[in-house]
């Protein structure tokens, strides 16, 4: 399913960038990254908190992204990701008890991004945009019990805003690296009329540039 996922989305992000292109808004660079996301689960209903978060636990992120060029420094940003999160609660009971969920999720990412220009090859990237989630797979473990959330009324598509910075460092005219930190949040979504939950997350990044004009 996962696979079937991000060929579409690569299949549409190819048919977006072939139709910029003829539009005479070429895309300007790709970015390769991968990283970890800290995520935290805001989980409550009217009465009470439901999901009390304990330590973060690092999981996977995984993402490719075009650029597309709209004036000095500006650019449109279109991009799809791959986003696995752990989220542990504190302790239930004197046997150590925890309840935590594991989350796999692939989005599709649009987003504006500035460079601004620090010194020779070094440059700030400002950005910030919308993501649609789908989720792939999710689970609710209490202890030794595991439980498939596709059984729940857990929402499979939820909607987050983010903001990030990163440094670019370029090594040449056709490459360059940087390092991203990214910050993000969930619209409110509802498991029932009285529960709403959300997931803020913090992904630290390392990723390729690779610029197509010169």
């Amino acid at each position: 399913m996962k696979k079937t996922i991000l060929l579409v989305s690569a299949l549409f992000i190819g048919a977006i960038t072939a139709q910029a292109q003829e539009k005479s808004f070429p895309v300007t660079f790709i970015n390769l990254e991968s990283g970890i996301n800290l995520s935290q689960f805001d989980f409550s209903d009217t009465e009470t908190t439901a999901f009390e978060n304990g330590s973060y636990s690092p999981a996977q992120h995984q993402a490719l992204s075009l650029g597309f060029n709209l004036k000095d420094g500006l650019s449109f940003v279109l991009g799809a990701a791959y986003d696995k999160h752990e989220l542990i609660g504190k302790s239930l009971d004197i046997s150590n008890t925890h309840l935590s969920y594991s989350l796999n999720y692939v989005s599709a990412r649009i987003g504006l991004e500035y460079d601004l220009p620090l010194r020779k090859n070094l440059s700030l990237l400002v950005s910030g945009g919308l993501a649609y989630n789908y989720l792939l797979s999710g689970f609710q473990n209490m202890g030794a019990a595991t439980y498939d959330l596709s059984a729940t009324d857990f929402e499979e598509n939820s909607y987050t805003y983010n903001f990030g910075a990163a440094l670019l460092y370029q090594v040449n005219d056709a490459a360059g690296v940087y390092l991203k930190y990214d910050w993000s949040n969930t619209l409110d979504m509802q498991e029932s009329t009285t529960e709403a939950y959300d997931l803020s997350t913090f992904i630290l990044s390392a990723g390729i540039r690779f610029n197509l004009t010169n």
